[in-house]
């Protein structure tokens, strides 16, 4: 956190984390991190990925109420909650927020309070690499987000953006 200047909040209208796991000293802030942002009016979301250590010590509860977009994927959000219903895992975490479980091939799930959204996703038979389609469906789900669209149409151009990163090799950022 002491890394980060505090004018930062004021320059931008969107903070979006992740790979939490993956920072430590960032990790243990995390809560402060994301309620100075809220505090200073931007939007946020956060995909926390994979914990490798498989420890998932965050407080997801005292975490999620500035968090407006949480964005994990089937497995995470199994790991985080230790709770294997997908509905009732996502009920578990609902803050009046936006919760979106991304599920490969199965599509996306979008709870916001209580409302249900489903998204298929856009298959492609000529999947190249799925490396990064999980940070090119959030980068689509942000850029809609933040432009205030429907959240139907935030989803379907989430799934858009993650299937076209499969047509290419390795991470790419499609929007």
């Amino acid at each position: 956190m002491e890394d980060i200047p505090a004018n930062v909040f004021q320059q931008a209208r969107h903070m979006h984390v992740s790979s939490i796991f993956l920072q430590p000293a960032l990790k243990k802030s995390v809560v402060e991190l994301f309620a100075q942002a809220k505090a200073a009016g931007m939007t946020t979301s956060l995909d926390p990925q994979w914990d490798p250590a498989e420890e998932w010590d965050i407080d997801f509860h005292q975490l999620l109420p500035y968090v407006d977009v949480f964005m994990p994927n089937m497995k995470e959000l199994e790991c985080i909650t230790k709770i294997f219903d997908p509905l009732k895992a996502l009920k578990s975490l609902s803050t009046g927020n936006i919760i979106v479980v991304k599920n490969g091939s199965e599509g996306a799930t979008l709870l916001h309070k209580y409302d249900l959204l489903h998204q298929e996703s856009f298959r492609n038979s000529n999947v190249v690499d799925s490396i990064g389609a999980g940070d090119s469906f959030d980068a689509g789900f942000i850029h809609k987000f933040i432009r205030q669209r429907p959240l139907q149409e935030c989803l379907e151009f989430a799934a858009l953006t993650g299937a076209i990163n499969t047509t290419m090799p390795g991470g790419h950022h499609c929007i």
